[in-house]
């Protein structure tokens, strides 16, 4: 057999084979091609997955708490008097004098505590801004005579002498058939008995003048 005859023989066969060589060429393409599809459909699945799933979820109600109704207003109480039989003006004025014996060295302190003293009968009394006004005197004056520009027996003078005009002023402002009839409480009448003219003087009652 001549080698031309071989030769034609081998591209025959060849012709012959194409046909099947391309069928496998094309079955090996989609053995390739179908796993990278499949792959990325489920990569694209996986991405789209939480984002429809949060889409779709039904929005939540935001409820708001009930606003509690406001606290109702109470009334503010007031302030009752105390009772004429518990205010004892001659114990604290007593506690003042042995608190402070000085009324010189001590006069500032004194006086302080015979405010507070009379504090407590300031409620019995019918105009208690006039013993104000007489607080206010007793304590300047006490400034006065502890930093000995002033005398005591000067202080005294001026203390029985704003106390007799308040007395006057108070007997002015109350009714005629009340000043007569009503009988006021032991310590009201303590407080208008004191700081007399005799504690103008000296050797005047100390008991009485504060």
């Amino acid at each position: 057999m001549s080698d031309t005859t071989i030769g034609r023989r081998i591209k025959q066969r060849a012709r012959e084979d194409w046909p099947r060589r391309a069928r496998c060429l094309v079955v090996l393409s989609l053995c390739i091609l179908l796993p990278c599809c499949g792959a990325a459909r489920r990569a694209i699945e996986k991405e789209a997955g939480p984002a429809t799933e949060t889409a779709t979820e039904p929005a939540t109600e935001t409820t708001t708490a009930p606003v509690p109704a406001p606290a109702p207003e109470t009334a503010p109480v007031a302030e009752t008097a105390p009772a004429a039989e518990t205010v004892n003006l001659s114990g604290a004025l007593a506690g003042c004098r042995s608190a402070f014996p000085d009324q010189i060295a001590q006069a500032v302190a004194r006086a302080s505590c015979v405010i507070k003293a009379t504090d407590l009968v300031r409620p019995l009394l019918p105009f208690p801004e006039l013993l104000d006004r007489e607080n206010a005197l007793r304590k300047a004056l006490a400034e006065q005579v502890q930093a000995r520009a002033m005398s005591l027996l000067e202080r005294n003078v001026q203390i029985q002498k704003l106390h007799s005009q308040l007395l006057d002023e108070e007997r002015s402002r109350l009714p005629a058939a009340q000043a007569d009839a009503s009988r006021p409480p032991p310590p009201v009448s303590q407080w208008r008995q004191s700081n007399s003219e005799s504690c103008g003087r000296l050797g005047g009652d100390s008991a009485n003048c504060f």
